[in-house]
């Protein structure tokens, strides 16, 4: 190649990296506006937050503890039953509980790995003095 045939080639190198750079610099003028952007948005977002939160955390921690209440008096309302056939399926122990009232919910305890019954199970009644009748079932 002769000299002649270099200088265009790299004036042709010059023009293309100019371009790219001038590509790179409008996408980082794009970029910093965007984060511009999404910063002041941050910032709206945490100050409608903090005076929203105010009022929500008052409301939440009384839900808070309401749900606590809530949990405990299910938890009351919940027996143990041992001693459960492996091949025993809740629509039978629904059955089996049926005359001491209305059970809300059975849970018949699996093993996470094999997806095979323990051998236990809970009942949830729907009110606790039902509870009463399980002692003679």
């Amino acid at each position: 190649m002769s000299t002649e045939e270099k200088e265009p080639a790299a004036a042709k190198d010059e023009e293309e990296e100019e371009e790219d750079l001038e590509k790179l610099q409008a996408e980082i003028a794009r970029m910093e506006a965007e984060a511009a952007r999404i910063a002041q948005e941050t910032e709206d977002l945490d100050k409608s937050s903090s005076a929203a939160g105010a009022a929500a955390s008052t409301s939440a921690a009384a839900e808070g503890k309401k749900s606590d209440a809530d949990t405990t008096n299910k938890d009351g309302h919940s027996i143990y039953v041992g001693q459960v056939d492996y091949s025993t399926t809740p629509e039978e122990l629904l059955a089996h509980f049926e005359s001491c009232g209305t059970v809300e919910r059975v849970t018949i305890v699996c093993d996470k790995f094999t997806g095979k019954p323990k051998g236990f199970a809970y009942l949830e009644f729907q009110v606790s003095t039902e509870m009463r009748c399980y002692f003679f079932v």
